[in-house]
């Protein structure tokens, strides 16, 4: 199968799963650390049914890959959250992300990424976003790596008011489309405790490059993954964005915690 179908196909079996900020956090996808593999995923679903006033069911998907060929490096992840009144769609989100990476195993590469997100409950309607990042590798083995990653972006945004207090809302409440040049920073590492623990940290800066360090985006993860079996595991992610100058008035905090079962490959 040639790199481009593969490319595709890998795609297209992501292509339903959210992230409810309005960034994603990229550095909280699939690393390979052993020099031998060529693949490695994840998927995570699960089915939740809850009775409150209605009957409620809530269906989610975490799934990400990474393929290696000679000394470069194609990760894409997607995940999906739906959450139902009976046949009246509640709430929505999820996201498609894809990067590319060139000479995987030297300090300094090179990657690009694209990326279309929304997120309902933060009244995101749809983003778009690609760019490019210089990525440094300040050391990498079997047990961890620490990496950095600077570069622009271009990115489309349109707001609802769907996620702001009544008493925020102006007096027009009409959506609100962006479209920005930024770059991003970011700081990333993982470390191998035992065999069984690994845990994942980052954090993010995004910014307009008119704006400088004036009223940036942040943003910071760290995930501890406990492994079962060779394959199977549980995940805990705790993930939070600050916002300094909110497209709509949402608020500026705001954070995400979860716990998965995950299969790895």
């Amino acid at each position: 199968m040639g790199i481009k179908r593969l490319f595709f196909f890998a795609l297209v079996a992501l292509s339903f799963a959210t992230a409810k900020g309005q960034m994603l956090f990229p550095e909280s996808y699939a690393i390979i650390l052993d020099t031998t593999r060529h693949f490695k995923g994840s998927v995570a679903p699960s089915v939740q049914l809850r009775r409150q006033k209605n009957n409620y069911t809530e269906i989610s998907n975490t799934a990400d890959l990474v393929y290696r060929f000679k000394s470069h490096a194609i990760t894409v992840a997607n995940k999906f959250e739906l959450t139902k009144d009976g046949d009246d769609v509640v709430l929505s989100g999820g996201f498609v992300y894809a990067r590319y990476k060139t000479f995987y195993d030297n300090p300094v590469v090179m990657e690009y990424y694209a990326q279309y997100h929304w997120a309902d409950v933060r009244g995101l309607q749809e983003k778009y976003a690609a760019g490019a990042n210089v990525r440094y590798k300040f050391y990498k083995n079997m047990k961890g790596g620490l990496f950095a990653g600077v570069g622009p972006f271009l990115e489309r945004e349109k707001w609802n008011f769907e996620g702001v207090r009544d008493e925020d809302l102006p007096p027009d409440t009409s959506p609100v489309e962006t479209d920005a040049l930024k770059f991003n920073i970011y700081v990333s590492s993982i470390r191998c405790i035992t065999e069984k623990i690994e845990v994942q940290n980052a954090v993010y800066l995004q910014n307009k490059f008119t704006n400088a360090m004036n009223q940036p985006r942040l943003a910071a993860s760290i995930g501890l993954l406990l492994s079962i079996t060779e394959y199977i595991g549980v995940g805990f992610q705790f993930q939070t964005i600050y916002d300094f100058q909110p497209i709509v008035p949402i608020d500026k905090f705001y954070y995400n915690t979860f716990t998965q079962l995950e299969v790895t490959f």
